[in-house]
């Protein structure tokens, strides 16, 4: 193969490496970034609210001069932590919706200064106070919740219903406190008190749809308490024009009670939310690393073959006294077949790893991934050992145990990316000899991928196995557009050359040539007498066996020899 084919193979595998890994990678950090951040910002959040409302409040009562000023000095504290808890290096990699939403707040709290020297000067009245302070609060007024911290998706958007009524019942308790230190509410007062009570109790209903179970238990609870049921009642009576400004000895106590509730069932229900996203987090994370782990191996696998290459063809003879100061010439090589077997001794224990995850797995969202990363490990893994192979280096994957045949096809099948196509047609019962399998399942993997590739994208891919006289014939059939005598003949060819063909078209037949040539294995191929293409594979009958051993564990596993 010449210096630019590598130079253009190296380049593809690094493409298709980074276009797998990068986006899993960056799911697992959005998804990490989201459920810490949300830990680290929801405190600092909240406090900075509750500081804005108690603020406000006092500014439209007319309190002295001095407890007004403290508060403000309390509101910029909160301030400041919460610039403090919103600096995070997860900035760099990318932004979460707590940190979005920390920044806007933070963003419109500037606006604090300008706005307490309007009301100073008198330049704003308690009305007008009040709706610029829910302007700092949350810049939509009451069109939609945008406060919360919440993890994002339905849930988030319930909880974020929830933090938004919440938030329009303190700016009722606002401007209800405002009008009782004025003269008592004007009729644009009472329009604007009935939108409030409309919208707040509209998000509160809506919010029960996305919560937590837990938490949806707690809120159906709440609205049939009783303090909801005063707090409907006042709204009612205002609404009504029935009275002036509502009871301080009955408002006072029914707002303090069902905003405690209001913050509780907040947290609670972030804190579920977080909870349940946790799995998630974790499974993308494992999606990750199986991803650009397995991906990296088969890159460091690739570079080695290269520098061995390298190595070989710059070799030149050397004088004796050059020689004996290099040192032994095979070492390089030694070196490079131990990187070559510790990279396959790897890829075999992460698929054992993700294979284990799966079956642990508490959900089936989450045990499918893991089988799609282990399908993704199984096709690199094929990729490493046949560079290995073709390269002249050691298969040191091998079973020290005879092995079923219907496990290899299945095997095979699953080294491909559309290994959901193939159909297992009955294969009949047999044993594999161990030292076999690897090669036997990368010839057949490699068979099932040219019919795949040449076939229509949903058509199945049928595998067959039976007993003949001349030991054991696996048949892989498609249904394809099949080949002409000419490609046939050049098929066959391909399979028989010990070099590879030039340019990329025959490359898959060549390599199940190299593997069938290992074990003596006769490949055919023919046009089937229904369209399509048959691969005929005859497995030699010293290869196979009606009986397992009977020494051997049933189930044992298959090895990856060396250190890893």
């Amino acid at each position: 193969m010449s210096r630019r084919l590598r130079l253009i193979g190296a380049v593809l595998l690094v493409a298709f490496w980074a276009a797998a890994a990068v986006p899993a990678t960056t799911t697992a950090v959005r998804a990490l970034a989201d459920r810490v951040t949300t830990d680290r910002l929801d405190r600092p959040v909240d406090e900075a609210v509750l500081a804005l409302e108690a603020e406000r409040r006092l500014t439209v009562t007319g309190p002295p001069v001095v407890e007004v000023n403290a508060q403000r000095a309390r509101t910029d504290d909160a301030a400041g932590r919460l610039r403090r808890a919103d600096r995070s290096w997860l900035h760099l990699l990318t932004t979460s919706e707590a940190e979005r939403t920390a920044d806007e707040l933070l963003k419109r709290m500037e606006r604090l200064p300008e706005l307490r020297s309007s009301i100073d000067d008198g330049d704003l009245d308690r009305r007008q106070a009040v709706t610029a302070y829910a302007d700092v609060i949350d810049p939509s007024g009451a069109a939609a919740p945008t406060v919360r911290t919440a993890p994002g998706g339905s849930t988030g958007d319930g909880i974020l219903a929830l933090s938004r009524s919440r938030e329009i019942l303190a700016e009722q308790d606002a401007l209800l406190a405002a009008t009782a230190a004025g003269r008592g509410p004007t009729e644009t007062d009472r329009i604007r008190l009935t939108q409030l009570a409309g919208t707040r109790r509209a998000l509160f209903t809506a919010a029960g749809a996305g919560l937590p179970p837990e938490a949806d238990r707690r809120h159906r609870d709440l609205a049939a308490a009783p303090a909801m049921a005063r707090l409907h009642a006042i709204e009612n009576d205002l609404a009504a024009e029935s009275s002036g400004i509502p009871d301080p000895a009955a408002w006072s106590p029914t707002f303090n009670e069902l905003n405690t509730a209001l913050w509780d069932l907040q947290d609670r229900a972030v804190q579920e939310a977080a909870a349940a996203a946790t799995p998630r987090a974790v499974t993308a994370t494992v999606w990750a690393g199986a991803v650009a782990g397995v991906g990296l191996v088969a890159l460091i696998a690739l570079l080695v073959v290269a520098l061995r290459r390298r190595t070989a063809g710059n070799a030149d003879p050397a004088p004796a006294h050059r020689t004996a100061l290099a040192g032994p010439r095979h070492r390089p090589d030694g070196l490079l077949h131990d990187l070559e077997r510790r990279n396959q001794g790897l890829l075999h224990r992460q698929l054992r790893l993700l294979d284990a995850l799966a079956r642990r797995a508490a959900d089936e969202e989450t045990a499918a991934d893991l089988r799609r990363a282990g399908n993704l490990g199984s096709r690199l893994r094929r990729n490493v050992e046949k560079g290995a192979m073709l390269t002249g280096g050691i298969l040191e994957r091998r079973w020290p145990r005879l092995v079923p045949m219907a496990d290899v096809l299945r095997d095979a099948a699953a080294e491909i990316g559309d290994h959901d196509r193939v159909t297992m047609a009955g294969p009949e019962p047999t044993y594999l000899a161990g030292t076999a399998v690897t090669d036997v399942t990368h010839l057949l993997a490699e068979l099932i991928e040219n019919a795949a590739t040449f076939a229509p994208a949903d058509s199945p891919i049928v595998v067959a196995g039976q007993h003949d006289g001349t030991g054991y014939l696996i048949t892989i059939t498609d249904v394809g557009p099949g080949m002409t005598d000419d490609d046939i003949a050049t098929g066959h060819e391909v399979m028989a050359a010990s070099e590879p063909p030039p340019g990329g078209t025959w490359w898959g037949l060549w390599a199940a040539g190299r593997f069938a040539a290992r074990q003596d294995v006769a490949v055919e191929l023919v046009n089937g007498p229904g369209g399509g293409l048959v691969a005929a594979v005859r497995i030699p009958p010293t290869l196979v066996t009606g009986h397992a051993d009977t020494e051997a564990e049933p189930d044992a596993d298959l090895q990856a020899v060396g250190n890893e």
